[in-house]
């Protein structure tokens, strides 16, 4: 059985394209998607699901630093010269991936030298959905944490959920167990989390499953474009001649329709930037 992509399914792309099964298969349809999906990450320079990185940076002797992935969703450890930074110390730029050193911190810059800051995180280009909660209990630090919550419904099991509530304290984790009763357990928090933090659902923005689907259905046109050699245009019955013509003409439309859309999204949206 052919299998969906990691943000689209086959049943979406052939939705967008409007090219059935009897066209290209579903394991030709998954291997486009396969080769799509990470194109598309890569043009924006970011991942549209939560992922760890480890970056080894050279420190300026400043008092801050920029990953070279973001949105920054969550910094898990911090290293300065070998020297462990409490994450309670640090002031977090989501959208650019600056992290900067708090008056607070035991260390005042970035070490000015080679590869001396290391930096474990969590980056990404996510939106909160629908599906949200709130606990009833304050949370502490550490692997595998249990949180009780109001409610669990829509929550499962490989989840990526954001916490965060008054106190300042926010950041990301992922559900690591098929939540029970009234209480999800989340991998690693490296904050705590005081009573009546509202814990959401993160999702993948349906802008960009949109635009990967769309580059898909392209992909699927140029291949039922070129597929079609073979295909019968004429033939001849007695002494009457049939021409149906080439379908060239409608999947150039196809394509092009498809092509307005795919840059119509792109110019409304910009590439994630590394700082250096």
């Amino acid at each position: 059985m052919a299998d969906d992509g990691t943000y689209v399914t086959i049943a979406g792309v052939r939705r967008t394209s409007g090219i059935a099964s009897t066209e290209i298969n579903d394991d030709d349809v998954s291997a486009i998607i396969s080769e799509c999906e990470p194109q598309v990450e890569r043009f924006f320079n970011t991942s549209f699901t939560p992922k760890e990185r480890i970056d080894i940076l050279d420190g300026d002797g400043t008092v801050r630093i920029f990953t070279d992935k973001n949105p920054l969703l969550s910094v898990k450890e911090l290293k300065i010269d070998g020297d462990s930074v409490d994450i309670d110390d640090l002031l977090i730029s989501k959208e650019s991936g600056k992290i900067q050193l708090n008056t607070t911190a035991a260390t005042s810059t970035f070490k000015a030298k080679p590869k001396a800051i290391a930096i474990k995180y969590l980056y990404g280009m996510v939106q909160e959905s629908s599906t949200e909660t709130i606990t009833s209990t304050a949370s502490t630090t550490g692997n595998d944490i249990s949180l009780t919550a109001t409610d669990i419904t829509g929550f499962s099991q490989n989840d990526w959920v954001e916490i965060y509530s008054m106190d300042g304290n926010k950041e990301v984790a992922q559900i690591n167990a098929a939540p029970s009763g009234n209480t999800i357990q989340v991998d690693q928090l490296v904050l705590s989390h005081e009573s009546g933090s509202k814990l959401v659902k993160l999702q993948t923005s349906e802008i960009f499953k949109k635009l990967i689907n769309i580059a898909c259905a392209i992909a699927m046109v140029a291949r039922i474009v070129g597929q079609s050699y073979t295909d019968t245009v004429g033939y001849g019955l007695g002494e009457l001649n049939v021409q149906k013509g080439e379908p060239y003409t409608q999947w150039r439309e196809t394509a092009t329709q498809l092509t307005k859309e795919r840059d119509r999204i792109i110019s409304t949206l910009k590439p994630r930037p590394c700082i250096r």
